[in-house]
């Protein structure tokens, strides 16, 4: 091996222990861009709801429960495709683990097919990255399956690292555990985007729906100022406008705990 090859390697190791995963993390363009989508929906219900921006202040917390809530939507999707980028990996270990590579070997195997298959800078291409050279460092492999689990925090994957420790101290099939595992996460994964199919219609009944009492207090403010003049300006505008605006927040929630649906 050449000096500089050597040196990469150090550094590459290196990088690795001190990532040891990435905690779904939300970038910095996505944390403005949802930062500004908040200011922007408060300043919105401010102008509609009271005439009056300075409300915004009032409405300034909500800005923190929009970005929480957009934050953990990124997380969801990036947890449901580290599951789906999981099960190519089992699937990759169980072909190599039938060609007769070793257990550690064959995920030193699948990662050059991971790599094919999501690049360099995937999650599941830096954690079997992690797994092979904390392995090469003589660590239990199933404390390090178990390490990536418990990080990962995905259902079926700390399943996967039980059954793995388990199958492993007491000798029982690999192969047929692995294969069972990558299966089980398809045919949920397959029932998920089926589910998202037959309700996808109505998700997006219910985002336009959610947009329609803005529209038609903007249209009444364009179109007939003098109709619903008299709900600003005073106490008691300003209490009806409240109890408006709380009913389509309660509303809101309501249709979206319906339309979001776990497998």
């Amino acid at each position: 091996m050449h000096m500089k090859d050597s040196f990469m390697l150090i550094i590459d190791k290196v990088f690795l222990t001190k990532n040891m995963f990435r905690k779904y993390e939300i970038s910095k363009i996505q944390y403005l861009t949802s930062l500004l989508k908040g200011v922007l929906i408060i300043l919105i219900i401010s102008y509609l709801f009271y005439e009056n921006l300075v409300y915004a202040i009032v409405f300034m917390p909500y800005v923190y429960i929009y970005m929480n809530n957009s934050a953990q939507e990124i997380q969801r999707k990036r947890k449901q495709e580290l599951l789906n980028q999981f099960k190519d990996g089992m699937l990759a270990v169980s072909f190599s683990l039938n060609v007769g590579y070793s257990v550690e070997n064959s995920f030193k195997e699948a990662l050059g097919e991971l790599l094919l298959l999501y690049g360099d800078k995937s999650d599941i291409v830096i954690q079997f990255r992690n797994i092979n050279y904390r392995i090469e460092m003589n660590e239990n492999i199933e404390d390090v399956i178990d390490d990536f689990a418990r990080k990962s925090s995905i259902e079926d994957i700390l399943y996967f690292a039980e059954v793995f420790r388990y199958a492993k101290r007491s000798g029982g099939d690999l192969i047929t555990i692995i294969r069972n595992t990558a299966n089980t996460i398809s045919e949920k994964i397959e029932a998920k985007n089926e589910i998202e199919t037959v309700i996808s219609g109505k998700q997006m009944e219910q985002k336009i729906m959610s947009m329609v009492p803005f529209g038609i207090i903007l249209y009444l403010k364009l179109s007939s100022p003098e109709f619903i003049e008299g709900l600003y300006g005073n106490i008691a505008g300003i209490i009806v406008m409240t109890i408006c605006l709380v009913l389509y927040i309660l509303s809101y929630w309501l249709a979206q705990r319906i339309v979001r649906i776990e497998v």
